[in-house]
């Protein structure tokens, strides 16, 4: 039900892409939306959310001060997490957890949200799982099991988390489960979603109700910003929101390879187009394996 409504892409032999198409870097203006950088990632391996099939689909990225954590949901030992600079050169590779959905940086370690294809029969634990893992080694350091927070919203069956954020102001994680998620317990899952701040043990601290669908969020100064689907018809908008969860302003997201992309995860980035900051998102869905990382600008904190 959930892949029926997400994956587009016909299943076809998985062609290994090689080499990098970027979208060359533009004047940053002083409008919040604008692109300032755009790049295809490759296809890693022919799987991700159909044990039977092939299909692309990127979920995760996280901004680590110098370059880009993304991932691809993989299973068995798939190297499913990849390091590449901000103009797309791929400079490492990680298994870690199998099924890497959502990713998000403390500045020391990753942090990995699931996004598996096993389905989940428990709401009390075993399902929402977030992990901290070694860059390093790919070594699971903790494992957050955030299940019963999500059954508290219908959704204790969901072992999808496609947005995650480290607030380094507070310590503390923010995460979305992913759209789809809302399935178990509404038709139309464009009209609700949620945000968890949680800390590292997984107590949760903070709930806010959007009443929109919501898949990445990440925590910029005092505000939230989402991607997401029914706020505004087209491709899927990023919306800056209050804390509290009031929008504030939004903005489209554009394809970077001229084939419909839809936004996922978000990671904060203050540093490549300084003194200028951006939003990099994921951007995939797109026929024929296509999946993108976006840069787009936004206010500085």
């Amino acid at each position: 039900m959930l892949f029926q409504r997400k994956i587009e892409a016909v299943l076809v032999f998985a062609l290994l892409l090689i080499g990098v198409s970027i979208l060359p870097s533009v004047s940053a203006g002083s409008t919040p939306g604008t692109l300032l950088r755009g790049f295809d990632v490759p296809q890693h391996f022919n799987h991700c959310c159909n044990p039977s099939g092939a299909v692309y689909w990127p979920i995760g990225v996280a901004f680590n001060g110098q370059n880009l954590w993304y991932s691809q949901p993989g299973v068995s030992s798939t190297k499913d997490i990849f390091l590449t600079t901000t103009s797309g050169v791929l400079l490492s590779t990680l298994s870690s957890i199998n099924s890497a959905g959502a990713l998000a940086w403390d500045g020391t370690n990753l942090w990995v949200g699931i996004f598996s294809i096993t389905s989940c029969t428990s709401s009390v634990s075993g399902c929402g799982l977030v992990f901290q893992v070694n860059p390093a080694t790919g070594a699971v350091l903790k494992t957050l099991d955030l299940t019963s927070i999500f059954a508290a919203d219908n959704m204790g069956l969901c072992n999808f988390i496609d947005g995650l954020d480290f607030d380094s102001a507070t310590g503390t994680l923010w995460v979305s489960p992913d759209i789809g998620c809302a399935f178990q317990f509404t038709n139309n899952v464009d009209s609700i979603g949620f945000a968890y701040n949680v800390d590292t043990s997984g107590k949760l601290l903070n709930r806010i109700q959007f009443p929109f669908g919501v898949s990445g969020v990440a925590k910029v100064g005092d505000f939230l910003y989402t991607a997401t689907e029914g706020f505004a018809p087209g491709m899927r908008t990023i919306v800056k929101t209050t804390l509290q969860g009031k929008a504030v302003s939004s903005f489209p997201t554009v394809s970077v390879s001229g084939n419909h992309e839809s936004a996922e995860d978000l990671s904060f980035d203050p540093v490549t187009f300084a003194p200028n900051c951006a939003l990099w998102v994921v951007q995939d869905y797109g026929r024929d394996f296509d999946a993108s990382l976006a840069a787009y600008q936004i206010a500085c904190p």
